[in-house]
Order: C-alpha cells, then structure tokens, then sequence
C-alpha cells in the first residue's frame, strides 16, 4: 500500500488525484492514514485512540467510493493542527513509543521514522499557512 500524503484547497481538488495520484503537488510518502496516523495523534495529544479514530472527520474518503485501486481521503484539521504544531522535540519524544505499536509490529526504526516525521509536519505547517487542507492518496 502506498500512502502519500498531499495538500489541496478542497475536497474536490484532492479527490482529482485520484487516478495519477498527487504528481506535481507537495506530496510526502508516509504510513497508513487510519490506524497508524491516528497512533501518531494519540501520542502528539494524549487523547485517546478510539476517541479520534470513531470521528466521522477522521481519514474521510473523498473520491469515488467506486474505484477499487486508490483512493483519496481528507485528514481532520485537528490531525493537521497538532501535526503543524510539534516541534522538534516533540516529534523525537513520540517517536520511540510510535515505533513499537503493533502497526509496526513493534520494530520499526525511530531513526528512519523520524525524517519522515519532520517532512510530514513541514507539509502540515505548509498546509496551515496556505490555508490548505492535508489529504491521503492510497493505492495498491
């Protein structure tokens, strides 16, 4: 699964990237926009898991809920807010414990991870200052 995350102006914008994914547009590969992004939040906020997950904002689909290849979905302001808002220090304290859920299978590399961490938040802040939203395309 591939998940690349972009910014768009509107639903309707982000949902066009459907087909070719988000080409030309300020884009970063990262993890899964569900499970592992709503992790991510949980550790950035202490709120609780399945308090953000059972969201109806959360990892919206906005494309066509017919294509069977990729889709597009919306992330909720409050994930692009405290995305934005972490600071370096922030991103290298959750980062550890973010590496040892079971998404990850309890393995993964916090060295790795956190580059993309800091490339994931810059394309949050630049969404907040472009008053953009941040959106997921996933494909198979």
């Amino acid at each position: 699964m591939i998940n690349t995350y972009f910014i768009a102006s509107s639903h309707e914008a982000a949902a066009a990237a459907v087909g070719d994914g988000p080409a030309g547009l300020p884009a970063v590969d990262a993890v899964d926009a569900t499970v592992q992004a709503g992790t991510l939040l949980a550790l950035l906020t202490g709120r609780d898991y399945d308090e953000i997950v059972s969201d109806g904002s959360w990892a919206r689909l906005v494309s066509n809920p017919d294509d069977e290849s990729a889709w597009v979905v919306s992330m909720p302001d409050s994930f692009t807010s405290a995305l934005a808002a972490a600071s370096d220090e922030k991103l290298a304290e959750v980062v550890g414990p973010w590496s040892q859920t079971e998404e990850f299978w309890g393995s993964g590399d916090p060295e790795q991870l956190l580059p993309m961490l800091r490339e994931w938040r810059d394309l949050a802040r630049r969404a907040a200052d472009e008053g953009a939203a941040l959106y997921c395309w996933m494909a198979l």
